[in-house]
């Protein structure tokens, strides 16, 4: 598959943009942001979100119009990402579709859109550049060879750790079902050792995703039967302490509740 530049990108869309049959937004997230904030010559496809699904029909049926065509075969990476929709034009150049949320889970948020850069506005086409921190935060949690590379331009054009650690943190309240800080910090610890440097604030990161790992694995205990803080740290391995904390958190978000010294999983414990 040949690499594509800013000129065949912006060409491609407006291309797209004579095929719309009415107004859609689109915000892209990966490589070709990167390309046009110049810190990428080329990529190999565009990764877009629409904020609908109305918006991805109608994107879908505008490339197809247009002689793009159906990936008769999506790669396991892309599967994983959850795309709802994989689309290849003759030059192979490719266009990788998300509604609202990548990786099943990670999502468009409100400061995600507020933060976004409006790169241009086509007679039915408006398209936003996801801010170079989001796309970092997007790269730390997919697993696709080049996405470490594009990790390491991004780290390399300094970014707004400040930014990343309140949207990762943002991430993780919006979708409770995955350990969006333990993916996280993955992508971080791979950068770390493929590109030996020296990542701001990392013992917070590392401390974080921790302290995640801790909550999940007490829940998962706790629903298979009530604990007392003893029995967690007999399982665990860990401080009283440090597990006293974890469990003053998981009460006060209302995920546990005590009934004397034991700890029940909160949507059960009137069955025990």
């Amino acid at each position: 598959m040949k690499n594509f530049d800013k000129p065949y990108i912006e060409k491609q869309l407006e291309i797209i943009d004579s095929f719309l049959k009415k107004p859609i937004t689109i915000y892209i997230i990966g490589g070709a942001a990167m390309g046009f904030y110049d810190l990428k010559t080329a990529t190999k496809d565009i990764d877009v979100i629409v904020k609908t699904e109305n918006e991805a029909i109608t994107l879908l049926k505008a490339l197809k119009e247009s002689k793009y065509k159906n990936l008769g075969k999506i790669e396991l990476a892309y599967l994983k990402m959850k795309t709802r929709a994989v689309i290849e034009n003759s030059d192979g150049f490719r266009w990788d579709i998300f509604v609202n949320v990548v990786c099943g889970g990670l999502m468009l948020s409100r400061e995600m859109i507020l933060r976004s850069n409006l790169f241009k506005k086509f007679k039915r086409l408006t398209v936003y550049l996801i801010s170079p921190e989001d796309i970092f935060i997007f790269k730390a949690v997919t697993s696709r060879q080049r996405d470490r590379e594009d990790m390491f331009a991004l780290f390399s054009h300094s970014l707004d750790i400040k930014i990343i650690k309140e949207e990762i943190r943002r991430q993780a309240q919006l979708d409770t079902s995955k350990a969006w800080l333990s993916y996280f910090f993955v992508g971080i610890e791979e950068l770390i050792e493929e590109y030996k440097v020296v990542f701001p604030e990392y013992e917070w990161f590392l401390k974080t995703a921790e302290d995640e790992m801790m909550e999940r694995l007490i829940v998962e205990f706790i629903k298979k039967k009530p604990r007392t803080i003893s029995d967690l740290v007999s399982l665990l391995k860990c401080e009283k302490k440090e597990i006293q904390d974890v469990l003053d958190k998981l009460q006060k978000n209302k995920n546990i509740v005590k009934k004397d010294d034991k700890y029940f999983n909160n949507l059960h414990c009137n069955g025990y």
